[in-house]
Formats: structure tokens, sequence, C-alpha cells
């Protein structure tokens, strides 16, 4: 039952399948481990009212190091870092602001209060006991994902995420906090879409916020037309957004204008809270695809070495988000037909056009795996019955897979390819798959796993140019592949990047950080 629990604040990302795997002593371990190094967070979440959670008592963190260390004995190959330097207050602060916003605790929506209301009545003590659930949520954070990843499980005492990118994130944070507390955001409300040369009075608002959130490099004058230097701050504004960067202020680029500064500031800390929490169970070596950005990244021992525009499956037929590796290429691929897809998107097809499937180079099954032939006006009067027969498209120019299919095991029978459509690439809502993913770089991408990972390259280099055949090769060794659902993220240049909710994931996601506070009653 306590097991139970504490599993029930893990990750959605992480999925039954891989608890169950989990042997029950590495689950005992985390719980042993999990009880310790959450000790102090859960003592004060546990507090009958605000004044106990902030009288809690500051030695608990030399407690908790000390039960830590006596309990569990690190790896004889394990690395003991040095313990997370004191931070000052103007460090601190910001800390806790992320992981409030986030939602990991709702102490940290206490520690944040108790921070910037009353910084000068906080002793030393006060201070160090909020750093302890600081550290103690990524100690957690860290155990967790070592015993997941059925790593050794490390004595690690510095934890606290100090590199760049994530400093810039606190600060971006911060600074959009303070912009919400500072300026009004009521909700605009446009009756058509604006364009260059047209006049509207809330242009003035429109071209304000544009350069408080830093779309447009200098404050601009009171003016209700809509300019060409408004346009570029508004093109900027959509590349920020996923958006079709038009200079058109229409619906989508609106929605986005009337997120208030601290929306943004929660979803930028959510996002950041989940990244991290995923990242640490990355392999030097990976691909990854970001659904809601429509976006894959090919990760070469550290280094991104490809990324490429994908098409995702659309919100009726949603791409699944899952861990895997992919464990083999098909050249050339069939496409099998899963009874889903005939049923809502080949059969109406049929219907329409008796010679459907011989213009897309279907062969028709029975269940007895005997090739069928019928005329067109046959097929379409079976298009109107139960159907019994199998669809497989052969290879070629029309296949809908493409050259190249990717393939992970995965209880979803989605993988990796390409399309015969390659001129979809161009729309910036790209969720129009089954839920398959097509990648717009699928030859790059064939060509990486054929220099680093393909066996048998000599074949490979034989038939790739002509052979029109499938013909699958394996790996010398897997790569891992991750679908992920990531709204907002700090880009390498540090300027923020939002995307739409496609899915409406995001409120479910908002509760999936591994929380620290254990209900032991």
């Amino acid at each position: 039952m306590v097991l139970h629990k504490i599993i029930q604040y893990f990750s959605p990302f992480v999925r039954a399948s891989q608890i169950k795997r989990m042997p029950m002593s590495r689950c005992l371990g985390l719980l042993v481990l999990s009880v310790i190094v959450c000790f102090p967070i859960t003592s004060v979440a546990m507090a009958t009212d605000d004044t106990q959670a902030i009288s809690s008592n500051p030695s608990i963190g030399a407690q908790q190091d000390m039960l830590q260390l006596n309990s569990v004995q690190p790896s004889t190959e394990s690395k003991v870092d040095e313990p997370d330097a004191v931070l000052p207050l103007t460090a601190l602060v910001p800390q806790v602001l992320l992981l409030d916003l986030a939602g990991v605790n709702p102490i940290f929506g206490l520690h944040y209060r108790e921070l910037t209301l009353s910084p000068n009545t906080l002793s030393a003590a006060d201070v160090a006991r909020v750093q302890a659930d600081v550290t103690g949520y990524w100690r957690y954070i860290k155990t967790f994902a070592q015993c997941n990843n059925g790593a050794p499980v490390d004595t690690v005492l510095s934890v606290i995420p100090t590199d760049a990118q994530y400093q810039r994130v606190l600060k971006q944070v911060a600074h959009l906090v303070q912009l919400d507390a500072t300026d009004p955001w009521e909700t605009l409300v446009l009756d058509e879409k604006l364009t260059v040369g047209m006049s509207h009075p809330l242009l003035d608002t429109i071209a304000k916020r544009l350069w408080r959130l830093g779309d447009l490099a200098i404050e601009p004058t009171t003016n209700l037309v809509y300019s060409e230097e408004l346009v570029v701050g508004v093109k900027r504004f959509q590349q920020r957004h996923g958006l079709k960067q038009d200079g058109v202020i229409g619906k989508q680029s609106l929605y986005w204008l009337n997120q208030s500064p601290k929306a943004r500031a929660v979803l930028l800390a959510k996002n950041t809270i989940r990244q991290r929490v995923f990242e640490r169970k990355l392999e030097p070596s990976y691909l990854l695809i970001n659904v809601p950005a429509f976006e894959m990244f090919l990760v070469d021992n550290g280094t991104t070495v490809l990324n490429s525009k994908v098409i995702v499956g659309k919100p009726s037929r949603q791409t699944p988000l899952l861990d895997s590796q992919i464990s083999s290429v098909v050249l050339n691929p069939s496409w099998r037909v899963p009874s889903s897809i005939l049923r809502r998107d080949i059969l109406p097809q049929i219907r329409r056009n008796g010679h459907y499937l011989n213009e897309r180079q279907f062969d028709v099954y029975d269940y007895n795996g005997q090739l069928v032939q019928h005329m067109p006006e046959e097929w379409q009067a079976l298009a109107s019955t139960s159907f019994p027969y199998q669809l497989v498209q052969r290879p070629g120019v029309k296949n809908a897979l493409g050259k190249y299919k990717f393939h992970f095991d995965n209880s979803f029978s989605v993988y990796l390819h390409g399309t015969s459509e390659p001129s979809l690439f161009n729309k910036d809502d790209r969720a129009l798959s089954s839920g398959c993913i097509r990648i717009e770089k699928v030859t790059e991408l064939a060509q990486w796993f054929k220099e680093h990972l393909v066996k048998d390259k000599r074949l490979w280099d034989k038939l790739a140019p002509d052979v029109t055949q499938p013909q699958w090769f394996s790996l010398s060794q897997k790569l891992p592949v991750h679908l992920v659902y990531w709204t907002a993220w700090l880009d390498d240049s540090g300027q923020e990047q939002y995307r739409n909710d496609i899915y409406h994931l995001e409120a479910e996601l908002t509760n999936a950080v591994p929380a620290t506070v254990l209900d032991l009653n």
C-alpha cells in the first residue's frame, strides 16, 4: 500500500509496464530512499498550518544527509559530488518561484511568500531550511531517475541545477512574473483579421505587448495604424509560437497575445521541470520527437546532428507519448493497412472512386492470404459492405510510408517513416496523420543509420539505388527513441518558444511532475 502511494506520484511518462519490470528489490530500495530523501518536505507539508510549516526544524536537512549516507551504500564506481553551496537569497528566490509555478509541491508557494514578503525577518536557519527543501526535491528526482533507469544509486549531495540554460529559465520566469504584476493584460477581442495598413484602436495595445514580450526592439509610440515596423514584431512573435509568419493578426496570433505573462511563466516553469525530469534518463545518443512542436532531433553522442519537421497524429488519432528503441530500418517498405485506417479513410475513397485501389497500387487479400481482384464497380459495392479483405500497398513513389520506415516496439502500432506527400510539410499545423510520425528529412536520417548502425552496409549500398522490394536491415545496436509533449521552452538563443496544446494534454501533464510529498497515512 505504501509503495502504491509513492508510485501514484510518478510521472505518467513512466508507463505501467516500466514499473512492472522494475525488480521488487529496487522498488523497495526506492521506497526507503524516497522516504529518507523527502523527509524534510514531507514533514513540512504535513504540518497543520502555515505557522507550523515555517517553524519546521532547520536541522532536518543535516539529519537527512546522515540518514541517507547510512541507509544507501554507493556503488564502488559512483562519484559523490560536493554538497550544494549555500545559495544567497537572490539566487534562492528564483529557484523556489520556479518550483512553486510548476506546482510540484504546495510548500514552495509558502516558501516563496515567506522569502518575498518578509525577507528581513529571515534567519540563516530559515534560508537553510528552504534550500534544504529545494535540494530535497531535486535529490528525489535524481534518485528516481537512477532507479528507473536501473543505474546504481549513488549518494548525490549536489543536485540543484546550476547550468547556464537553467539560469536563463529562472531569469525569464522571474521577469514574466514581475511583468504580470506591473502591467494590465486584459483580453483583446477582434472582429476581423488585421493586416498592414489597417487602422484599429487595439493596435496600440498590441504593439506595447509585443514590446514588453521582447518582439519589438523599440518601445512604440501611440499609433493606431498597422505599420511595416509592427509587422516585423508580429512575425517574430508568430515564429516564437509556431505560427505562420505572415504578419496577419488572426485567431491564433490573438490567442497567444492574450496569454498573460503569469500564464506564460506557469507554462514555461511546468514544461521546464518536465524536461529536466525527462532529461535525466537520456543516453548519449537518441532520437526525440516533440509532438506539439512537430519537430524531430537526432542526437549523436550528446550533439544534435539532425533536426527535421515531422507530421504527427490528428487530435482524433493522437501520436502516443512513449519511450522505445529503434531496432531496424526498412528500405522500400510495403504498407499493411490497419483496419481502423481502412474503415475511416480508404473505404470512403473506394466508394467514391472504384479505381482507387489500382491507382494507389494496393493489393487486396482475403483472410486466407489469397490475392483478390474485382472490377472497379464491384470494389465500390464491396466498400459499402463489411469488406472482408486486407490491403497491402506495394513499395514505390505512391506508398504512404515513403522509401524508409524505422521500426520500434510499441503497443500502438506506430513508427517513423517518410511520406508520398512531401508538400504537407509546408503546413504550420502538421497534426495530420493517423498516429505515425512522418519525417521530412527521412533520407538524411536513413543515411545516418546506414553510416552508424546498419550492420550490412554493402547490401544497403547495393539495394538502395534501384531495388523496389522491401528489405529489412538489422542494427548493430538499438537507438533510443522518445516521443514527448513539450509546449514551452527556451531555444538556443534564449528566446521563449511556445506551441499550441494540440491534444489538450497540458492540464493533465502539469500534474505529471513527480511530487515529493509522500502520503503515508
